[in-house]
């Protein structure tokens, strides 16, 4: 289940760095972040436990928000945007 998550993080992440701008990145770092907590503490995770799967979330979703950023720029570099 957890690597089902993984991957969602990761197709959110690019699919909001393919398309919107940095502050809808915050936006979801925070809910990324408030979600991992309370995950957690349902989950009876300990403090380092927590901290772990709150930094995994949060990499997860800005890698995938890089790959999207990268992509977009290469499409517009390369005038593919509009084929698109």
């Amino acid at each position: 289940m957890l690597g089902y998550t993984a991957v969602g993080l990761c197709v959110v992440g690019f699919v909001v760095g393919l398309t919107l701008r940095f502050r809808a990145l915050m936006l979801l770092v925070g809910l990324v972040l408030i979600a991992a907590i309370v995950y957690s503490i349902d989950a009876g995770f300990g403090f380092f436990g927590t901290l772990l799967n709150i930094m995994t979330g949060e990499a997860l979703l800005q890698v995938g928000y890089f790959a999207g950023v990268a992509a977009r720029t290469y499409f517009s570099r390369n005038r593919l945007w509009s084929t698109l």
